[in-house]
Parts: structure tokens; C-alpha cells; sequence
């Protein structure tokens, strides 16, 4: 998708048949990051499922939003999920991309989308579904409450208990230390078992003069596939984190798993050009460019890429297939 199609809800109305629909009493209220979603046409609930105007889904959301007059096709794409809706059909398909290619699946629709009163409309709860949307339902108020990415806003990470207001505080960087041990508050930490088990191995020859939580911590981020035995063998815990070893760790965190072992692509990316163009495609950062490769990454600036990535979308694959989900959906369950 190279565009979003700005002129897409004139386009609808020229090319789909209007299904008429009574708008009374039926109004709901959607908001993102408690900004509600204002819109010319109202959000509304039919059979107990939240419609919203495809121009929310463009200007709330960001994602890119494109129309096929002679299918009648709604597609909507983020990341590396592609959702392809037709007008009055129940029956979608996701596009997602996975090692590189892309692997499409069926996807039934509670509600198929629909033009009313001249306003295109689409299932809320399927596009949640697709993107792996952050959303929670509050029937008292009829209100819908999405949480996404926003700059400058840390809540969620502290909200996780990723980082603490007393983190916020402290010096201009980062140790590796600290940043490796922020990036372990993602994961369900292994028990004792797990890491006597690895004590005895040669692998981890190079940590018998470490103390025993920073040995620890090393272990459990190899088995995350975010460290490998090179990096642990070089790493310097006490220099500051540069840029380069912040990026290389995010799109790890973001990575695909790679096959039956569940090692992940990121993982074999060195070069620092490879990995600032993967965090590029990713809108990590805004420029490709290696200049500040080797530089101290700033604290504040190392808390907004963590921000990033806990909401951006990655494909992973299982028993059930290949799935949408984020970091932020994974703490979720972590916490309920």
C-alpha cells in the first residue's frame, strides 16, 4: 500500500449500494488514547458489534486505507497485516507477512461492512481482531476505548512496570546493565531450574566472573533470542547503551520466528546498515542514516523506541498458524 486514498469515502458512495439504517439511540462513542474519534458520520453499535466509518479507521488509527470501485473492496494496512474487506460480505481475508512472504487466511466477520447513509462502515471488532488492537468496552457508558502508540506518553510502560517516575529521573543514559535489565521486565522470568541447567554449560564459559544476577539476566535474554553468544561474550555491562545495540535489541524483540526452533530472523542481522533499515521499515526511527551508530543512546530517547515497539504489530507462527500480535498484548495476558 503506497498511499492513503484521502477521497475514499466519495469514492464508496458513487460505486456501493446504500443500506439504509436507523441511527437512533444506536450512537457510541470510540475513543484513542481518550481522544474521542469525531467523525461526520456516527459510530454506531448493530447487533451488539461497534461500526465505525472507514475515514476513522484513516485519520484516527494512521493506517493506510485503499478502495477497488469494481470489487467493491475495502483493504486496510498497518505493519505487516493487510485486512481486505468487500461491501455486504461476511467473508475477508488477511494478508500477513511472515519470513518474508506473505501468507493469506479467511477471515469471517461478525458484521460485514456496509454503506449507511452514505458513509462506508466497517467492523471495529474485526479490524481489533486483524491488527491485534489494545481495546476494552465500557457498556455503561457505550463507549469503546482504544490505546495505541503516542509520543511522549509513558504511562503504558509504567503502567507494565517496564520503567518506574523515579526511572524518568535519572541521568541523561543508559547503562547496557539497566537497559538489559528494563527490556527482561518484558518476559515471564524462567525458573531457578532453568538457569542450573545452563550453569554448567560451555556456552556460558565467559560469565564465570559475572555476579549471579547479571548471569542470570544474560541467560534468559539469549533464551529470548535477544542476545547471542557473541554479543554476551563482548558486551560490556557497565559502558552506556548505544544506539546501534538499543536497535538491534528492539527488532529482535519485534522478530519473526525464524522455524521449528523458534529462532528469529532479526537474529542473524550484524550489519549496522541492515539493522537501521529494518528499524526504518518499521517507523523505530526516521532516518537510515549510521552516523550516531556507535553513540550513547539518550535515556528518554531508549523509553520512547520502548514505547514504540510495544505497540507495533509482528507476525508469529504456531500450532494455530501464523498470527498479529504485539508486546502490548502480551503483557496484557501477562497481568490478567
Amino acid at each position: 500500500m503506497n498511499k492513503k486514498i484521502i477521497s475514499l469515502l466519495s469514492a464508496l458512495t458513487l460505486t456501493a449500494q446504500i443500506v439504509p439504517c436507523a441511527l437512533a439511540d444506536n450512537d457510541a462513542k470510540v475513543y484513542v488514547n481518550d481522544t474521542e474519534m469525531v467523525t461526520d458520520a456516527p459510530i454506531i453499535i448493530e447487533n451488539d458489534r461497534t461500526l465505525v466509518p472507514v475515514r476513522a479507521i484513516l485519520e484516527y488509527l494512521d493506517y493506510n486505507v485503499d478502495w477497488d470501485g469494481a470489487t467493491q473492496k475495502v483493504t486496510i494496512a498497518k505493519d505487516e497485516t493487510t485486512l481486505n474487506l468487500i461491501i455486504g460480505d461476511t467473508q475477508a481475508t488477511r494478508d500477513i507477512i511472515y519470513k518474508g512472504n506473505t501468507h493469506s487466511y479467511k477471515n469471517p466477520l461478525e458484521v460485514a461492512p456496509q454503506i449507511i447513509n452514505d458513509s462506508t462502515y466497517i467492523p471495529l471488532s474485526d479490524v481489533a481482531k486483524a491488527f491485534a488492537l489494545n481495546i476494552t468496552w465500557d457498556s455503561d457508558n457505550r463507549e469503546v476505548h482504544i490505546t495505541q502508540y503516542k509520543k511522549g506518553d509513558l504511562t503504558p510502560l509504567i503502567e507494565f512496570g517496564i520503567i518506574s517516575d523515579d526511572d524518568l529521573n535519572k541521568g541523561e543514559y543508559i547503562t547496557t546493565q539497566e537497559a538489559l535489565n528494563t527490556i527482561q521486565k518484558f518476559y515471564t522470568m524462567p525458573s531457578e531450574s532453568y538457569f542450573n541447567r545452563w550453569y554448567s554449560s560451555d556456552k556460558f564459559e565467559s560469565l564465570n566472573n559475572i555476579d549471579d544476577s547479571s548471569k542470570k539476566l544474560l541467560i534468559h535474554l539469549h533464551s529470548r533470542n535477544l542476545l547471542t553468544l557473541d554479543d554476551i561474550a563482548e558486551l560490556k555491562l557497565e559502558d552506556n547503551l548505544t544506539n546501534l545495540q538499543a536497535l538491534t535489541y528492539t527488532i529482535r524483540m519485534t522478530g519473526s520466528t525464524y522455524d521449528c526452533s523458534s529462532q528469529i530472523k532479526e537474529i542473524r542481522l550484524s550489519e549496522p546498515s541492515d539493522i537501521y533499515s529494518t528499524a526504518y521499515e518499521r517507523n523505530f526511527i526516521d532516518s537510515e542514516d549510521t552516523a550516531n551508530a556507535q553513540s550513547p543512546i539518550s535515556r528518554a530517547n531508549f523509553y520512547e523506541l520502548l514505547n514504540k515497539i510495544l505497540f507495533f504489530n509482528y507476525s508469529r507462527g504456531g500450532g494455530a498458524g501464523i498470527y498479529t500480535t504485539s508486546l502490548y498484548k502480551t503483557l496484557q495476558k501477562q497481568v490478567s
